[in-house]
């Protein structure tokens, strides 16, 4: 059986790879423009905002690499132009969310293993548009396109380590920004969403950060710990630490094809894969087995892939990433089981 999903992580290590080989081809980037000019009003609504930790490089097709960066954040605007990702260097998160031409709910989005820049693009956007939602992603560096599936694995999973300061300044910048009562976050509600080896960044933040700076009182509406590569085991600890968040939601599904492979790298349970005792008391754990199959990404519908969410797990993650309590309906529609 081991052996059987080695063959099978491989399997899917190459088509994961032939994708990410499409997403980082010169044609791709050249869709992507950095640009040097004053920042002009939005022309369409189909915009986005990045904060990132990987170095700038403004005179490179791939004007940001797969590595961190730990002197800094940087933040980025980008507008969908006639095809065209117009991507602005911004001073702030806050000067960034400014430029954004509709106020709506947002989610702040941080990716697991295997993104470079401009397929978290992607996934933002799909986030944006399935869920009516203005999409804040934490782009960090969780693949080098030179590297091996095996060495790829430690790589995401230090830089997901790395991260956790950065996403910690991020936060309180968030926190701040609740306690001003600054336009941009008023009458909105703001939801932080961990996928995959993203949850290693709130983890390792929770563990290793002044995490009681945060717990004065919640400014995140909804913190979701989706699909969490992270061990099951003592997850309880750090999650009741979380004070900062009106709400928290636990994700698992026993049959995640890649958390089966994670568990068989670590020898060690995940969380997202499977719950035993010790569940933490300020969380609210939902099972996707009985609806996701054997998908790992079952919170977005990919337009190149044959596997369709059903309409209550539709219906549960727009209620999530608008705030409110959120519950999955009983739904045990038969599902493909391609993977994303």
């Amino acid at each position: 059986m081991k052996r059987l999903m080695i063959l099978l992580l491989l399997a899917l290590s190459s088509v994961a790879h032939a994708q990410l080989s499409f997403y980082n081809s010169d044609a791709y980037w050249s869709n992507f423009c950095l640009q040097t000019s004053c920042i002009e009003p939005a022309k369409t609504d189909t915009c986005l905002v990045f904060v990132s930790n990987r170095h700038l490089h403004p005179d490179s097709l791939r004007f940001v690499d797969e590595y961190v960066d730990t002197a800094g954040l940087k933040y980025f605007f980008l507008q969908k132009n006639a095809g065209t990702w117009n991507v602005y260097q911004a001073p702030s998160l806050q000067d960034a969310m400014h430029l954004l031409p509709e106020k709506r709910d947002i989610v702040v989005y941080a990716e697991g293993m295997g993104k470079i820049f401009t397929t978290n693009v992607e996934r933002a956007l799909l986030m944006r548009s399935q869920y009516h939602v203005n999409v804040v992603m934490f782009d960090y560096s969780s693949i080098n396109t030179t590297y091996k599936p095996s060495r790829n694995f430690k790589f995401a999973r230090s830089n997901a380590k790395l991260s956790a300061p950065h996403y910690f300044h991020l936060l309180k910048t968030l926190q701040q920004a609740r306690h001003n009562d600054e336009d941009w976050v008023r009458n909105v509600r703001i939801s932080t969403f961990y996928h995959s080896m993203g949850n290693i960044i709130l983890m390792e933040m929770m563990k290793q950060q002044r995490y009681e700076e945060l717990n004065g009182e919640p400014f995140i509406d909804n913190l979701v710990i989706n699909a969490a590569c992270v061990p099951q085991k003592n997850h309880k600890e750090w999650v009741e630490h979380i004070r900062f968040a009106n709400k928290i939601y636990i994700h698992y599904n026993r049959k995640d094809l890649q958390l089966k492979g994670a568990h068989l790298i670590t020898l060690r349970p995940q969380l997202g894969e499977k719950i035993k005792k010790s569940r933490a008391d300020n969380a609210t754990y939902v099972n996707f087995h009985g609806q996701a199959g054997r998908q790992h990404s079952y919170f977005l519908n990919f337009p190149r892939n044959e596997y369709r969410m059903t309409d209550a797990m539709k219906e549960y993650f727009a209620q999530l990433f608008a705030g409110n309590i959120a519950k999955l309906k009983e739904n045990k529609t038969a599902l493909l089981t391609s993977n994303e």
